[in-house]
């Protein structure tokens, strides 16, 4: 694909994804499509952290675009307990409101055979990772305290591919991934950043 070919694509689908309730910036977005499509060594992505799926819609849309792969949201989809602002937007919702808001805004993109939902914490589902599925781009966006981030990337980050990617959302806005990024073994090496993103390639062997 040429640029304009992607300009004109991000244009198109860019203010869909902008209806979904989120935090991400839009041209971050656009990053996590174009690494998750064009630079991910494997089509196998995976998201810890999904909330109504803003940035798993752009990575659904990616793996659309390949024409083969999946996008495994991991998600309680109750909120972090530890953030304030979750508790105040879920007042008066329904144990399964935010979920169903989920897989509705993935559903009307038409990316829902893509995406495949996980319901349980992050570590339960690095639990139940099979061990010779490679992951191509790993986007850690679940709990952003410090040992939550650590916990995170030490379960899930040997499942990463060589020459696979890692994004550390909300660098350098959180104190937790922005301290975790500065203490990684020497085989990840920074690869990128967008607005509030930190990205890191892992090393072949």
């Amino acid at each position: 694909m040429n640029q304009e070919d992607l300009i004109a694509r991000l244009s198109e689908i860019g203010p869909q994804i902008e209806l979904i309730q989120g935090w991400l910036n839009p041209n971050s977005g656009a990053m996590l499509y174009q690494f998750a499509w064009l630079h991910a060594p494997t089509p196998t992505i995976v998201e810890l952290g999904s909330w109504k799926g803003r940035s798993t819609a752009w990575l659904g849309c990616a793996i659309r675009e390949r024409g083969e792969g999946r996008v495994h949201a991991i998600d309680t989809w109750q909120g972090t307990a530890t953030e304030t602002e979750h508790a105040d937007l879920l007042k008066g919702y329904g144990p399964d409101q935010l979920y169903e808001e989920f897989l509705a805004n993935m559903q009307s993109l038409g990316i829902g055979d893509v995406v495949e939902p996980w319901r349980m914490t992050t570590i339960e589902a690095a639990r139940c990772w099979d061990r010779g599925a490679s992951i191509g781009l790993l986007h850690i966006d679940a709990s952003h305290e410090y040992a939550a981030v650590r916990a995170d990337f030490e379960h899930w980050a040997p499942f990463v591919a060589p020459g696979g990617y890692i994004v550390f959302d909300d660098v350098p806005s959180w104190p937790g991934p922005t301290q975790l990024i500065t203490e990684l073994p020497r085989w990840y090496v920074y690869a990128a950043t967008s607005p509030n993103q930190w990205y890191v390639r892992k090393l072949p062997s």
